[in-house]
C-alpha cells in the first residue's frame, strides 16, 4: 500500500514492479529479508551497470544485442547452479538479458538510459521500504540458529566437472530466446512475460520445473481474474487514490496469504500479486484497457509450454534420480547422527555436534520429501520399473523418517540405549543397500 501511495503521488515509473517488491523480498525472518534485500540491490546495480555498458555497443545493432542477451542469460543460469550465492548470479544475468530485450522498443538511447535508471529507482526504493518495515514490525524468531558449514570456495564442488550445469543453462537460454524470437517475429511484444516465465520457473529437475510452472499459471489466472474484475467493475467508479489503495490491500492480502503457505503452494501467491499488479497499473490514472490482462496470461502460458517441452525432451533431469540421491544423503547423515559419542565423552561438543547434524538431517529429509511429492509431475514419463522404484523409495523414506524420530531421542541417551542404537544403525545400512 505504501509503495502504491508513494509512486502514485510522486509519479515514479514502473509502479507494478515496485508494488511487487514486498512479495519478492520478504522472507520469514528479519535477517533473511535484509540479506535478500541487500543482495538484490547489489545484483540490480551490477546488472543495470553492465547492460548500460553493453548498450554502448548493441543499441541499434540487433545482430549484436540478441547474442548478447543469450550469453548474459546463459551465464546467469549457469551461475545460479554453480555459484555459492546462486541467486545473485541469476539476478545479474536476468536483468541484463531482460533489459537488452527491450532495446528496439525505445525510440532513443537517451530515453533508454532514463528508463533503466528509473527502473533502478523503482526497485531500490521498494526493496528498501520492505526491508525497513520488516526490521521494524517483523517479530524476532526464537528458534535455534541453523548450523551451516562455511563454504570453502565461491563455486560448488562439481561446478566445472558436471555437464548438467551447462545443459541446464543451455535449456533455459534456448527456451527463453525461442519465445523472444517468436513474439518479436509476430510483432506481439505484449506477451514478453513468456521470456520471464522461461527463466523464473526453471529448476533443478523436470518435475520441479513443471510444478513451479503450474503454480505460476494458476497464480497468474487468479491474479489476472482479480485485475479483470477490478478494471471492469471497480475502476470506472474509482476517483481517488484511497479507493485504489483499498483494492490493492484486498488483493495483496489474498496473495500474501497464499505466499505464506507451504513450499508446495507459496509461489502461486507471488504470481497472484505479479499478475494483478502488472495488469492493473497501466499509468497514473484509471484505465479500462483489457489488453494487458490478456497478453500477460497468454505470455505466461506460452512460456510454460515451451519450457515444459524443452525440459522434458532435451537433457531431462529426472526428479526420481534427485529423490534417490537426497534420500541416500539423508540416510548417511542419520548414520553419523547415531554414531555421535554420548555426553559422558564431552557434553558441550556432543550437544553442539548433535544439534548441527540434526538440523542438517532434517533439511535432507525435507528435501527428499519434496522430491517425492514432485515425482507426480513426471508420472507420465515413468516406466513400469521406475514406478516400482518410486514406490520403493517412498517406503524407504517413510521408514527412515521413523528411525530419525527415534534417533533424535537416542543421541544423548545413556548406556542402556546402546542396543537400540546398534539396531538402528544396522537397519540404516540395510536401507542404504536397498537404494543400490
Amino acid at each position: 500500500m505504501l509503495c502504491v501511495i508513494i509512486s502514485m503521488t510522486l509519479q515514479v515509473p514502473e509502479l507494478s514492479v515496485t508494488a511487487y517488491m514486498p512479495f519478492f523480498v520478504s522472507q520469514e525472518t528479519k535477517l533473511k529479508t535484509t540479506v535478500v534485500g541487500v543482495g538484490g540491490l547489489i545484483g540490480l546495480t551490477i546488472g543495470i551497470g553492465i547492460t548500460l555498458l553493453l548498450y554502448k555497443f548493441t543499441y541499434g545493432y540487433p545482430e549484436l544485442r540478441i547474442p548478447g542477451m543469450a550469453i548474459a542469460l546463459f551465464l546467469g543460469m549457469w551461475l545460479s547452479r554453480v555459484f555459492v550465492i546462486g541467486p545473485l548470479g541469476f539476478l545479474i544475468g536476468f536483468i541484463v538479458a531482460v533489459s537488452q530485450s527491450v532495446g528496439e522498443a525505445v525510440p532513443s538511447s537517451e530515453q533508454l538510459v532514463r528508463d533503466l535508471l528509473w527502473l533502478w529507482v523503482a526497485i531500490a526504493y521498494g526493496v528498501g521500504l520492505t526491508v525497513v518495515l520488516n526490521l521494524l514490525f517483523l517479530p524476532d524468531t526464537t528458534g535455534p540458529p541453523a548450523h551451516r558449514p562455511k563454504p570453502k570456495s565461491l563455486f560448488v564442488p562439481d561446478a566445472f566437472t558436471n555437464p548438467a550445469h551447462v545443459h541446464f543453462a543451455l535449456k533455459v537460454t534456448f527456451a527463453a530466446m525461442f519465445c523472444y524470437i517468436v513474439y518479436e517475429g509476430i510483432d506481439w511484444s505484449g506477451i514478453h512475460t513468456a521470456f520471464i516465465t522461461c527463466t523464473f520457473i526453471a529448476l533443478e529437475s523436470t518435475g520441479a520445473t513443471l510444478h513451479k510452472g503450474v503454480l505460476r499459471m494458476g497464480g497468474c489466472i487468479i491474479g489476472g481474474a482479480l485485475a479483470l474484475f477490478t478494471i471492469v467493475f471497480l475502476m470506472p467508479h474509482m476517483v481517488t487514490i484511497a479507493s485504489l489503495v483499498v483494492v490493492v490491500a484486498g488483493a495483496s492480502a489474498i496473495a500474501g496469504w497464499v505466499a505464506a503457505g507451504s513450499e508446495m503452494i507459496s509461489y502461486a501467491g507471488l504470481q497472484i500479486a505479479f499478475a494483478f499488479f502488472y495488469s492493473l497499473f497501466q499509468g497514473y490514472a484509471p484505465d479500462t484497457d483489457l489488453d494487458n490482462v490478456r497478453d500477460r496470461v497468454v505470455g505466461i502460458l506460452f512460456g510454460l509450454i515451451v519450457t515444459g517441452l524443452v525440459f522434458r525432451y532435451i537433457w531431462p533431469e529426472r526428479t526420481i534420480d534427485r529423490f534417490r540421491d537426497a534420500l541416500r544423503a539423508a540416510l548417511r547423515q542419520l548414520a553419523r547422527l547415531l554414531e555421535i559419542p554420548r555426553p559422558d565423552v564431552s557434553i558441550g561438543k556432543t550437544e553442539a555436534k548433535a544439534d548441527a547434524l540434526i538440523s542438517e538431517t532434517s533439511t535432507s529429509f525435507e528435501q527428499a520429501r519434496r522430491y517425492a511429492d514432485l515425482t507426480v509431475f513426471e508420472s507420465e514419463e515413468l516406466r513400469a520399473a521406475d514406478r516400482l522404484t518410486n514406490t520403493k523409495l517412498e517406503s524407504i523414506l517413510a521408514r527412515a523418517e521413523e528411525i530419525f524420530a527415534s534417533a533424535k531421542s537416542l543421541v544423548l541417551g545413556d548406556e542402556r540405549q546402546d542396543r537400540t542404537r546398534t539396531a538402528l544403525l544396522s537397519e540404516i545400512k540395510a536401507e542404504v543397500q536397498r537404494l543400490n
